[in-house]
């Protein structure tokens, strides 16, 4: 079995892979002052329940370089086996930007060559929303990048006063009569306007005679966003993992 760690700003993903699907998955917080020890710890306690004897090897993608080798010790503490790095080496397309992309939106652009027809769209809910555009080849044109929902919605509750942090929860009416409902109709209606908006809007600048670019939507909010967007994503979860385990078997040779 392969272990598979997402590591992002706020959260590690983690997934167990085997025969091409995930066998379980797994989250923990990403912790700033972790060190390779305190991260293996952490990393055995979150696994411990699933029971897992031998693992044939390991992949990692991170967003958060002040922690990548504490996390890439930890993995090879708890697996035996050294971690793939996702990095511009093990991907299968080009990367046409003037700087680098996060890991994220490459592993994310791994997953979509193999989840639909290219040209595509990604966008993902993280702790920073972002939509990566990648041609008929697969390879990434450029991306944007917005404040994430719950970031958006924290910054929020910070600056004005009267407001209390609210549940993610499926919203009402667009037009609020409380104050609940009235942020939960911004918050949710609101992201699902930012995915049909920068798709539109991305996709009127993409290569016309290459078709219509597929639109995928990720990230731990896409199932409560995707039902209100007009543009109909396709809803993929695991799409980050997915794309991870296609580069490490491409690092290892076994694609």
């Amino acid at each position: 079995m392969v272990l598979l760690v997402d590591m992002g700003n706020t959260r590690l993903n983690m997934a167990g892979w085997e025969g091409g699907s995930p066998v379980f998955s797994a989250e923990a917080p990403t912790d700033r002052g972790w060190n390779a020890g305190s991260c293996a710890a952490a990393l055995a306690r979150v696994l411990a329940p699933f029971g897992v004897k031998h693992w044939s090897g390991c992949a990692l993608s991170s967003v958060v370089p002040a922690l990548t080798d504490a996390v890439r010790q930890a993995l090879f503490s708890v697996t035996g086996r050294e971690p793939v790095v996702l990095g511009t080496s093990n991907i299968g397309f080009k990367v046409l930007t003037r700087d680098p992309v996060g890991a994220d939106m490459l592993a994310g652009a791994e997953g979509a060559l193999a989840r639909v027809p290219m040209p595509a769209i990604v966008a993902d809910l993280g702790t920073a929303t972002t939509f990566c555009a990648q041609n008929k080849a697969g390879d990434v044109l450029g991306v944007a990048i917005a404040p994430g929902v719950a970031l958006s919605l924290d910054a929020l509750v910070d600056r004005a006063s009267h407001l209390r942090s609210i549940a993610f929860e499926p919203p009402g009416p667009a037009i609020g009569t409380t104050t609940a409902e009235s942020m939960q109709s911004g918050v949710i209606y609101g992201a699902a306007c930012l995915v049909d908006g920068m798709f539109r809007r991305m996709a009127a600048e993409m290569d016309t005679s290459e078709g219509a670019p597929s639109l995928i939507l990720t990230g731990g909010l896409a199932p409560l966003v995707a039902p209100y967007c007009e543009t109909k994503p396709l809803l993929a979860p695991d799409l980050l993992l997915e794309g991870l385990y296609r580069c490490y078997l491409r690092a290892k040779g076994e694609e």
